[in-house]
């Protein structure tokens, strides 16, 4: 699946690693329920890319290995996407 990240962030990830915290916003979204707004082919969410970018890179190592960061705005940043998403109801091991 491509995925345009606020027009700043292209990546690419399997739609199962999206949907991997049940009854998360984010698995319910990419759950074949919505229509997703497109940009050039790409699914266009309107959020920080490089903060999403973490995430999606938490998500496909099963939440098991935090990230680390040496800009507590980013860290916030972070803690922020997770809450959005409904993934921090969900942590592993906080």
């Amino acid at each position: 699946m491509s995925l345009n990240i606020g027009g700043t962030t292209h990546l690419q990830t399997e739609k199962f690693v999206l949907q991997s915290v049940e009854g998360s916003t984010l698995a319910k979204l990419f759950s074949d329920m919505h229509e997703l707004k497109k940009v050039d082919e790409e699914v266009f969410l309107d959020r920080d890319g490089h903060t999403f970018e973490t995430l999606v890179n938490y998500l496909r190592n099963d939440r098991k290995v935090f990230p680390e960061f040496s800009d507590k705005n980013a860290e916030n940043m972070f803690y922020k996407e997770l809450h959005y998403w409904g993934v921090d109801q969900q942590y592993r091991g906080w």
